[in-house]
């Protein structure tokens, strides 16, 4: 980290930074995966006993997982970093067009397409009013609300670009931390004390500002990887505090055994969990071609299979319960295996009906 100066300006001799770093769509790959694992564990958070292995199990992979949200967000600011470094700026308004087409115009046409789907199990009631609140508050499934408060961080964008020029990386970081811990104990205080703000509460984009500026920061000024030795104490350190965390947080659940907020350490346990999975996105940067195509496919279809795996969930959970299967431990396995395999699946499938609708 010895290139991350108390510095606004980007590293001498670097004039024209890559627009993207190929790393970063692995690391998007993975996170999709991570964001899938989250969702598929929720059945088994509230309905697991805490003290049970069956609680243990579901537990720990769903708390491992929830760093993938973080690190959506910080490669997301990390590829405004590296644009905003950049000697010419695309302009603002061709820019945020392409990230609502890119992310905004799927996220409606998704959500009016569960609405649908949701119809015939009534999971909503069928009124345009209905539809108008899901699409505002993005609150009809649960990886919504991300879209929603990554389109507050683009809009934003003269305002990042402001604060990486003026504002030194340690001084923007620190601020963006304390404005998110305040942010998330003030959103709790306003939803309590006012009922209107509620459906607002977590879908604010100073909710995970700390993330967004810490890749603004990586992206802007690019820091040189550690040398090999101090990478390998970096990692290790990185992986104790991480299981640290862990375990505490499992002692919260499982025990009831509170040592202190565990909210303040979450921040640096999903910045070093973020640290962890670059480092494993760039040990597959010379990967064998086999497992190069496999991350290159994986990455095409993360955006497909965010938007699908909750419908793919929803939908299997029913059938599942509907032919009698009540089993916590037999659900979990099926939904498993219906997010993973079934979403890629339907991604393959929609592939190739668009290949062959608009054949290269």
């Amino acid at each position: 980290m010895s290139a991350l100066h108390n510095t606004a300006h980007p590293s001498v001799g670097l004039e024209r930074p890559p627009s993207r770093l190929p790393v970063l769509d692995d690391f998007n790959a993975l996170c999709c995966l991570l964001v899938i694992m989250i969702h598929v564990m929720s059945l088994g958070i509230t309905d697991a006993d805490p003290t049970s292995w069956q609680g243990a199990v579901v537990f720990v992979p769903w708390l491992l997982s929830r760093c993938a949200v973080p690190g959506f967000l910080f490669s997301g600011g990390m590829k405004m970093g590296l644009e905003l470094a950049r000697d010419t700026l695309s302009p603002y308004g061709p820019y945020i067009l392409r990230r609502a087409k890119k992310v905004y115009f799927p996220y409606l046409f998704w959500t009016l397409f569960y609405y649908l789907c949701f119809l015939p199990i009534g999971y909503v009631r069928g009124s345009l009013a209905e539809l108008g609140n899901y699409l505002w508050f993005g609150s009809l499934s649960a990886q919504f609300y991300y879209v929603l408060v990554v389109m507050q961080l683009y809009l934003l964008r003269p305002l990042w670009r402001q604060l990486v020029r003026r504002v030194g990386w340690l001084a923007g970081c620190a601020g963006a931390l304390v404005v998110m811990l305040a942010a998330l104990w003030l959103q709790g205080a306003a939803a309590r004390a006012l009922p209107w703000f509620a459906p607002y509460q977590g879908k604010l984009f100073i909710t995970y500002l700390f993330y967004w500026v810490a890749g603004l920061y990586a992206g802007y000024l690019r820091p040189e990887r550690p040398a090999p030795a101090r990478r390998l104490w970096a990692i290790l350190g990185s992986g104790l505090v991480v299981l640290t965390y862990l375990g505490l947080c499992y002692l919260e659940f499982s025990a009831g055994v509170v040592f202190f907020n565990l909210e303040l350490m979450k921040p640096l346990s999903n910045l070093l969990s973020i640290y962890l999975l670059m480092e494993l996105c760039a040990a597959l940067k010379n990967c064998g071609p086999l497992l190069r195509r496999f991350l290159n496919w994986l990455y095409q279809a993360s955006l497909f299979v965010f938007f699908v795996h909750c419908l793919v969930l929803t939908y299997a959970t029913a059938i599942l319960q509907k032919l009698g299967v009540h089993s916590l431990s037999l659900l979990l396995i099926g939904r498993l295996v219906a997010a993973y395999l079934g979403s890629f699946l339907l991604y393959w499938l929609w592939n190739r009906l668009r290949q062959t609708i608009h054949p290269r």
